[in-house]
């Protein structure tokens, strides 16, 4: 899982420097990073759902696949080829943000873990995840951008390599789980809860 957050940190601090190098101005950029806040809003209603019924692995792997695809498409200077990236990006971002933990929760509870290691694994994931491979990646792509001046792009192909050994890792050693079926609901019955718990000021 860590390699596969790397994989995330590594990309965040050069993407507006890699639109700005492709000669891209702040209107344009500033529509590309809409659509990846939108795609991952789009799609992070749904995910969840898709997540349950299809495989929390399943979906895991999808997210390294998507990423890595969102990886490739920054080699062109090409707006509608990095308005796709930033839509696959957007994608990824609502699976890393909800496959992975609800992957951990059920093999957790599938094995029968005590509950309250639950707290412990998720305080050291913030102080490792979000915190130590967050400075790390930092660190690397300034390293392969300005150290080794292999250019802008250079974070994202990392990331990539390091999306791919974490999708191998999920491949060989992860067991697939699934949402319980009594609890699914139909994507419009999901919608109606959210609108009205929006409108009604609360949050179940």
């Amino acid at each position: 899982g860590y390699v596969s957050i790397a994989g995330d940190w590594l990309q965040g601090p050069y993407v507006y420097y890699l639109y700005s190098t492709y000669g891209f101005g702040k209107g344009e950029i500033g529509q590309l990073f809409i659509a990846g806040f939108g795609s991952s809003m789009l799609f992070g209603t749904i995910v969840g759902s898709l997540a349950d019924k299809q495989g929390r692995r399943r979906a895991c792997v999808t997210y390294c696949i998507t990423y890595i695809l969102s990886c490739i498409t920054k080699h062109s200077p090409e707006y509608k080829v990095l308005m796709i990236g930033r839509v696959l990006g957007g994608i990824a971002t609502s699976l890393l943000f909800s496959a992975f933990e609800s992957w951990l929760v059920a093999e957790h509870n599938k094995r029968g873990f005590e509950q309250q290691w639950l707290s412990l694994i998720f305080s050291k994931a913030i102080f490792l995840g979000n915190g130590l491979i967050a400075i790390l990646s930092g660190l690397f792509g300034n390293l392969l951008v300005d150290s080794l001046s292999l250019g802008p792009v250079a974070p994202f192909d990392a990331a990539a390599c390091f999306l791919a050994i974490g999708m191998a890792i999920i491949l060989s050693s992860w067991t697939e789980n699934y949402g319980d079926a009594s609890e699914n609901k139909d994507l419009l019955t999901q919608f109606r809860g959210a609108a009205v718990a929006i409108t009604s000021g609360r949050v179940q």
